[in-house]
């Protein structure tokens, strides 16, 4: 026969076990939030404009490749191009939309399209900064993440 002490120590014991492995479940969750939160949207990315120098009346096209962790659709994409002299031009006009959801894995290629903005006239050789806005998933997280890729050249024929 069990005695009441006995029953306490059990009940005790389950107790801490139980509270434990919540404390486990809860750091656990802790780290991969955090890893997951850190982690870039793509990795090993390789971003270049294909069609170098753009002729007067091509739109610029685009090809890049890398791979994602984590399964991140973008909810919008544009560049910025700057050219030597200061001047900025914004490029988000897409003529040839690029792909929204690339599944995690592998390195696969993602091409798109976008004009040249009407006041880029003189062309040149331009630096341009390509921003990928993102909402990820994973597990039961979800988080929203702006990545930014720099110093893609850009060589546009006068207009």
């Amino acid at each position: 026969k069990m005695t009441n002490n006995k029953k306490y120590i059990i009940i005790k014991a389950m107790a801490n076990v139980i509270s434990g492995l919540s404390m486990v479940t809860i750091i656990t969750l802790g780290i991969m939030y955090m890893s997951f939160d850190n982690a870039f949207v793509f990795q090993d990315v390789k971003i270049e404009i294909v069609n170098n120098p753009v002729e007067k009346h091509d739109d610029i096209e685009f090809m890049m490749i890398g791979s994602k962790k984590f399964e991140c659709n973008s909810t919008k994409v544009y560049g910025i191009a700057y050219h030597a002299d200061g001047h900025m031009h914004r490029l988000d006009k897409f003529t040839k939309q690029y792909t929204h959801n690339t599944s995690p894995g592998a390195a696969r290629p993602n091409y798109w399209s976008m004009a040249v903005p009407d006041d880029m006239v003189i062309g040149g050789e331009y630096r341009v900064s390509m921003t990928g806005v993102f909402t990820c998933n994973h597990l039961i997280f979800q988080t929203d993440k702006t990545q930014t890729y720099d110093n893609i050249l850009l060589v546009v024929d006068p207009r």
